[in-house]
């Protein structure tokens, strides 16, 4: 039951732009189910409260990690920049673009034991405030709320305060990049938490610690707005740059 309350905090976190409709989550739970080799079900009763009618639930084999790793790889240019953690890795999160919108998606241990994984997948209500639609592919798209009250634009750049000389929570230890296995750590967190936040428009969360391919293209992002080499590899120089308080903020629609 915490685990399907906990659905509703990244949905309320979550800014306005467009309200995808119930086929939007339709074909998103549908696209879930083919990448994950998994099955469309009904969720589970003490679902019952949470989110909007249109919601879908999807049963898959593998842990959540597994599962995070396979959606990365058959998804990963629709996602909404890096996954989310509220509960330390137990459950992520996400946004998938739709041509109405973002669908939110989350994935998490299966309460009833089903499957290994489930996962949740969810558009504001019907009553809930929205702009036009946003496009399939390109300009500044933003993932949907549940919330029934508008929300406040986000600003477009991180405030600045020259205090610190560094915004790093941690020290540059190692260079970042895709490995076998993949690099897992509080540093991973860091540029995460970091890329999250100059993400335009911006969405709140935070990063799981996992290195993985849709980190590597958002990192690619950012250096190409920074005048960096495009590498998708995080380097003392791009590390420098994230944390810096001149890191400029860039599109979500550039991450490939």
């Amino acid at each position: 039951m915490k685990l399907a309350a906990a659905l509703l905090v990244p949905l309320l976190a979550a800014p306005v732009l467009a309200a995808p409709g119930s086929g939007d989550v339709e074909r998103a739970a549908t696209r879930t189910a083919q990448a994950l080799d998994g099955v469309l079900r009904n969720c589970p009763p003490s679902f019952t409260r949470i989110g909007s009618p249109q919601k879908k639930c999807v049963g898959a084999g593998g842990t959540v990690e597994q599962a995070r790793t396979k959606l990365s790889a058959a998804l990963g240019g629709e996602l909404y920049g890096v996954w989310r953690s509220r509960d330390d890795q137990r459950s992520v999160y996400n946004w998938l673009r739709t041509p109405g919108g973002y669908v939110y998606l989350r994935l998490q241990p299966d309460p009833e034991g089903r499957a290994q994984t489930l996962v949740y997948l969810d558009t504001p209500p019907s009553d809930a405030p929205a702009a036009t639609a946003a496009p399939a592919r390109t300009g500044n798209t933003r993932p949907p709320t549940a919330t029934t009250r508008p929300t406040p634009s986000p600003p477009q750049a991180p405030a600045q305060r020259p205090a610190a000389r560094t915004l790093a929570p941690v020290p540059f230890t190692r260079p970042l990049a895709l490995a076998t296995p993949r690099l897992n750590g509080a540093d991973v967190r860091a540029v995460q938490n970091r890329l999250i936040a100059l993400t335009r428009p911006g969405s709140g969360g935070r990063g799981d610690g996992w290195y993985g391919p849709v980190t590597a293209a958002t990192v690619r992002a950012f250096q190409a707005a920074n005048a960096l080499p495009v590498t998708g590899r995080v380097d003392r120089a791009t590390w420098d740059a994230l944390f810096s308080h001149s890191a400029r903020t860039f599109a979500a629609s550039a991450i490939r």
